[in-house]
């Protein structure tokens, strides 16, 4: 009886121990895929708007805004796009992208962002595009404004 008892104090005493070192799910770490394209751009003359520039990653939850750095932006020749891939901060459940179509313009501004992309559970990869166009605020500055064109999941 007294074996049995010790084997059986053993056991719990190793069961509990096994529930005591298990480790958390660990967070899933989101990528973005993201093309952005200046549909605004003046395809004669100045060249500097073709591509857009100065563009940002923009989470929430947290509100985060990331700048996306250009030594990982590849150009498409085809429809002056850029295209690019950045990790989401954990537990981002949209994103979105801010971008200027207007360097060649003393006064450049972030304008709306129309369309962020949902996040949802489970899925590791979000694959989206977005249109920014560049209008001038008379007599203002000009701003730039992107919508959502479409997005997938993996």
């Amino acid at each position: 009886m007294r074996r049995a008892l010790a084997l059986g104090s053993a056991l719990v005493t190793t069961g509990a121990a096994i529930v005591a070192f298990q480790q958390p799910a660990a967070a899933v770490n989101v990528t973005l895929q993201a093309t952005v394209d200046c549909t605004s751009s003046n395809y004669s003359g100045n060249t500097s708007d073709w591509y857009p520039n100065t563009l940002a990653v923009v989470t929430s939850p947290p509100s985060t805004s990331t700048p996306v750095p250009n030594g990982s932006l590849v150009s498409n020749p085809a429809n002056h796009s850029f295209q690019f891939s950045q990790a989401l901060p954990s537990g981002a459940t949209s994103v979105t992208i801010n971008a200027k179509c207007s360097s060649g313009h003393q006064y450049d501004l972030y304008g709306v962002s129309n369309g962020s992309a949902g996040i949802p559970a489970g899925y590791t990869t979000v694959t989206a595009s977005w249109a920014c166009a560049a209008w001038q605020v008379y007599p203002g500055p000009y701003v730039t404004n992107c919508s959502l064109q479409s997005v997938s999941y993996s």
